[in-house]
This record gives structure tokens, C-alpha cells and sequence, in this order.
């Protein structure tokens, strides 16, 4: 009677959020909704269970949608965690301990969406290469100078009280949000670059980032000599959330590549653009 009476509110409350499927973000149906809080009777998964997953249930959204998401993702997020790893022998004068040489480590650095700013003559055409503005004294920047591979992490933890809750009666779950993780290589733009060049860059950079305008490449106030470069990227892992409601594994990296803000290249998806969605708790 209880699981009864439960499935009953679930489904009252599921139908007050189906709007978010709009969104990309799904709501289960009722049965694994059920299963996932834990009914006792909803799905036999004893240590004798034969219980296969019934893929038809789930109700994820596709990998093209999730391509998209993703690709908000980047063009939403004004800062990433991009993990190095030290060199195998620590210098001197790097002042750095010696047991942690080839040890990785993560930082945050500032990022964005700039590519499209850019001349056709020095862009790679908007495709999901984030720009970054690199401090030559950085950790993060030292390391790639000597050779680290690198990889950058892009999350939407920081929205988790617009997004709410996934399930009713679930608590609040950072867990349950996006998160992207960008493999690639530093491609390093001319310095300095063309006048028109640095001025489209640096308005679509200091959007998001005022306070860059302390160190930008080239000015003689800078405390540190920066340079601008874009991550290529070469592979991305997708997370979407919990992997009955969304999406885990890595992207076609042509859908990747061909996604552009209001459309995407043709014969790519379906067409549409990273506009066309929107990531948990965001309004259309």
C-alpha cells in the first residue's frame, strides 16, 4: 500500500515537471523513478537477480542533445580546472618540491568562447575550441611549456539551486548535473596579434572577465607576460548526470566540431544550435 500510495505522488510530481524535458534534462518514468528511491518491491536486483535493464524505460535525451548541452556548457562557463602534470625531473629554480615530479595537478584558470570572434584568417571557425589567457609564471602553463599533456573540466555545480532537484523527494545533488571533460593541445595565436584581432578578442574575453584587463598580452601594466592560446580539442567525456536519465561517454567529435551557437553545419544533427537547448534550471 505505501509503494502504491508513493508511486501515485511520484507521478503527480513528475507531471508538474515534464516542462524540463524541453530543457534536455529528463525526468524518469515512474518505474524507475520508483526503483531509483528505493522501493523495496520495484525491481528484483537480489544476488540471484536476472534482471536485465530495459533500455526502451529510459528516456535520456539523445547524444546529439547532449552534443549540444555540452557546447552551452563551454559558451556558459567562464572558468575551467585544467589538469597537468609535472615534469619528470623538478628544475631548481622551480621552486617546486622534488617529489612531485610527474605527479598531476589541477588548477583553475580562466576560459571562454572566443573563437568566433576571431578573423576567419586566424579562427578555427567556432568550433569548440575554448580561448584561454595564459600567465607564463603559471603552474599550469610552466608544466604545458615542458611538455604536460592537459585536459579541462567544465561543470555546472555551481547551479544547483536553480536547478533543483532531479527526482522528487531526491535531495539537491550536485551529482546529478552536467560536467565535461576536454582533452586536446595548446595552440598558441601570433603575438602580437593584428590590431583587429586583439581588439575582438579582448572584448569577448573581458565579458566575462573584467579584471583580465590587468594582464592582458602586451600591456606594459601587466605584473606577468600572458599570451593568448585555445585548447583544441581532441576528445571530449561527457557526464550529463545520473546515467538513467542522461547521457555518459564520450561525444562524436564532428557533432563537437559542427556545432555553431543557432545551427549547426550541415549534415550534422539535426541542425539545430547550442542556443536551442538550455542546461538544469536555466530559463528559456
Amino acid at each position: 500500500m505505501m509503494v502504491s500510495r508513493s508511486a501515485s505522488v511520484l507521478t503527480g510530481a513528475i507531471a508538474l515537471l515534464l516542462p524540463l524535458a524541453a530543457h534536455g534534462f529528463v525526468v524518469p518514468p515512474p518505474d524507475n523513478l520508483q526503483a531509483f528511491l528505493g522501493a523495496p518491491h520495484s525491481v528484483d536486483q537480489g544476488p540471484n537477480s536476472n534482471h536485465v535493464e530495459d533500455q526502451s524505460a529510459l528516456n535520456r535525451p539523445s547524444w546529439f542533445t547532449s552534443t549540444l548541452m555540452a557546447r552551452r556548457l563551454l559558451a556558459l562557463s567562464p572558468s575551467g580546472v585544467i589538469s597537468t602534470n609535472f615534469p619528470e625531473s623538478i628544475p631548481p629554480s622551480a621552486h617546486a618540491p622534488s617529489d612531485v615530479a610527474g605527479l598531476s595537478i589541477a588548477l583553475r584558470e580562466y576560459i571562454a568562447d572566443c573563437d568566433g570572434s576571431l578573423p576567419s584568417d586566424l579562427s578555427h571557425d567556432d568550433n569548440g575550441d575554448p580561448t584561454i589567457l595564459g600567465l607564463r609564471i603559471g603552474t599550469t602553463f610552466k608544466n604545458i611549456a615542458a611538455g604536460s599533456n592537459l585536459s579541462l573540466q567544465l561543470d555546472w555545480w555551481d547551479h544547483l539551486s536553480e536547478a533543483g532537484p532531479v527526482y522528487p523527494g531526491l535531495p539537491l545533488s550536485p551529482a546529478a548535473l552536467p560536467r565535461v571533460t576536454l582533452f586536446g593541445y595548446l595552440d598558441y595565436l601570433p603575438s602580437p596579434l593584428p590590431d583587429d584581432a586583439a581588439a575582438a578578442l579582448e572584448k569577448c574575453f573581458l565579458e566575462p572577465h573584467p579584471d583580465a584587463k590587468v594582464w592582458l598580452p602586451g600591456a606594459s601594466y601587466s605584473p606577468h607576460a600572458s599570451f593568448w592560446a585555445r585548447l583544441v580539442v581532441t576528445h571530449a567525456y561527457w557526464i550529463g548526470g545520473f546515467g538513467d536519465v542522461q547521457q555518459i561517454g564520450w561525444i562524436n567529435l564532428t557533432e563537437w566540431q559542427g556545432i555553431r551557437p543557432h545551427a549547426s553545419v550541415e549534415g550534422v544533427g539535426d541542425g539545430r544550435g547550442w542556443q536551442d537547448v538550455r542546461l538544469p534550471g536555466e530559463k528559456q
